[in-house]
């Protein structure tokens, strides 16, 4: 085939050809067909604008673009975004290496401890290579609606989770035991399972997970006497991140009442104690991850991360600002909020704020961070009217996941994302579904989780008048003045 019927592809320092076809593909699925992974939250439709490359010096869309012979395609770098991969170490007495993963919707970290020891070796964070096919579950969940769909969303991560434990640990025969966590439809897609049920009322998984298959059936080159757990689900939107954090938290075994928050696109929580929880998820959307926004991006070199009440910010990297990252969103509105630019309604004075020429936050941003700080509001207090609880009885409120670790608590309470009244009950807890699988490396840690999933009562939100109606009130900005200045 002559050089003039392929596309050049250029990544950082290398360069590769691909061949044009002439069924209809976009540049975008040329790419993932390639195994070239690129950013599209929206799962290739054209509204968040994040799968911008460059072809032939012209900024283009690669899911609105059509491969052309010829083309030149140069790819933004990657691999500068902020992972979680904190650790903790587990009981002591096992034989071999074990291999804890964590599959969240955005991000992938992958744990190898020394079992008999009980100490984490390596770690190593990425984004999760579905990340292609869509931001969020619900669009995972269509892309998997097609047997093929369902095969390259499967492949793709478990080839990913098979590099990055080859990095970690090149003879995979080495490892005795893997335990995994995630959301249902992560767990549902690693295995092979197809999760359309749980994408139409009501919502049901095909399993809730909680048992051991042999590694191998799994996971290429891994020992046939190698055993992978996968955490125990308690319903097709809380998952086994969700067991997996109440176990390493601590909140599952709480004498006093405790409020879990993974704040994320799709936002779970429980409230309860030792005796038992109430748990519920809210489809928050992206808008955290910085999906959805015109501006937006993950946390990575460039992206403005931090806002203060006067409105300067700060840029991670120590670079130019060229986008902004969830944290910085919020912390934004609530600057914006303080200083009367942006009313309670969500209504800005201007069509954008810009904090460079570059740089900005739309009426339409502010719109979608409402959507999705209504949606977890919401969903706490359901929780609270389902526990019969106060404010003041929450004796403690975790924040787990790779965002909540950024999160600013003053400015998510001056917006409402969080009540006002928890500001100084308030503590992160890290990446705790990485926590808790590293955990599930164990026995007691997997006869803890059997239990947790048992105590746990699921409560559906979609259907929920109780829910509706805290939604509706959760859009306003009408607290901010109720969050004292530092």
């Amino acid at each position: 085939m002559a050089s003039s019927e392929y596309v050049t592809v250029k990544i950082a320092n290398e360069e590769m050809r691909l061949p044009v076809g002439d069924n209809g593909q976009t540049l975008l699925e040329l790419l993932r067909d390639n195994d070239i992974v690129v950013s599209a939250p929206c799962g290739g439709n054209g509204t968040c604008k994040q799968c911008k490359v460059s072809v032939n010096g012209e900024e283009v869309l690669a899911c609105q673009t059509a491969p052309q012979a010829g083309m030149v395609v140069v790819l933004p770098e990657t691999g500068n975004e902020r992972i979680l991969t904190d650790h903790m170490d587990i009981p002591k007495g096992g034989k071999g290496l074990g291999l804890a993963v964590d599959i969240g919707t955005t991000t992938t970290a992958v744990y190898i401890y020394d079992l008999e020891a009980g100490i984490c070796l390596r770690t190593k964070g990425a984004m999760n290579a579905q990340r292609a096919y869509g931001a969020d579950v619900i669009s995972r969940i269509q892309h998997a609606g097609t047997p093929q769909g369902l095969a390259e969303l499967r492949d793709v991560i478990r080839q990913q989770i098979m590099d990055m434990a080859r990095e970690l640990c090149p003879d995979l025969g080495d490892i005795t035991y893997v335990s995994i966590a995630g959301n249902t439809v992560m767990e549902h897609l690693f295995a092979g399972l197809d999760p359309t049920g749980i994408g139409v009322a009501p919502f049901t998984p095909l399993s809730l997970f909680g048992e051991e298959y042999p590694a191998s059936d799994y996971l290429e080159g891994f020992s046939p006497d190698c055993r992978l757990y996968m955490c125990p689900a308690v319903a097709g939107y809380v998952g086994g991140d969700i067991t997996a954090g109440l176990l390493s938290s601590g909140a599952a075994q709480s004498e006093r009442e405790v409020l879990f928050i993974d704040v994320g696109t799709n936002g779970e929580m429980a409230m309860g104690d030792r005796n038992g929880l109430a748990c519920c998820a809210t489809a928050a959307g992206p808008a955290f991850e910085g999906a959805e926004i015109e501006c937006g991006s993950m946390a990575q070199d460039g992206a403005i991360n931090t806002v203060a009440d006067d409105l300067t910010f700060t840029v991670l990297g120590d670079t130019e600002a060229k986008s902004i990252c969830g944290s910085g969103l919020i912390d934004a509105v609530a600057a914006l909020l303080r200083n009367e630019i942006l009313d309670e309604t969500g209504l800005l004075e201007e069509e954008q704020y810009m904090f460079n020429d570059r740089v900005y936050i739309s009426r339409k941003d502010i719109r979608n961070l409402q959507l999705a700080k209504a949606a977890i509001r919401a969903g706490i207090e359901t929780l609270l009217k389902i526990r019969k609880a106060s404010y003041e009885e929450i004796n403690e409120v975790l924040i787990a996941g790779g965002f909540g670790a950024y999160m600013n608590v003053k400015s998510a309470c001056t917006i409402g994302l969080l009540p006002p009244g928890l500001i100084n009950k308030t503590r992160y807890v890290g990446n705790s579904a990485g926590k808790g699988a590293s955990m599930a490396l164990t026995p007691e840690g997997r006869a803890e989780l059997k239990v947790i999933a048992e105590k746990c009562m699921y409560e559906e939100l979609s259907s929920s008048s109780l829910f509706n109606g805290e939604y509706i009130n959760a859009m306003m900005f009408d607290e901010w003045e109720e969050v004292e200045d530092d």
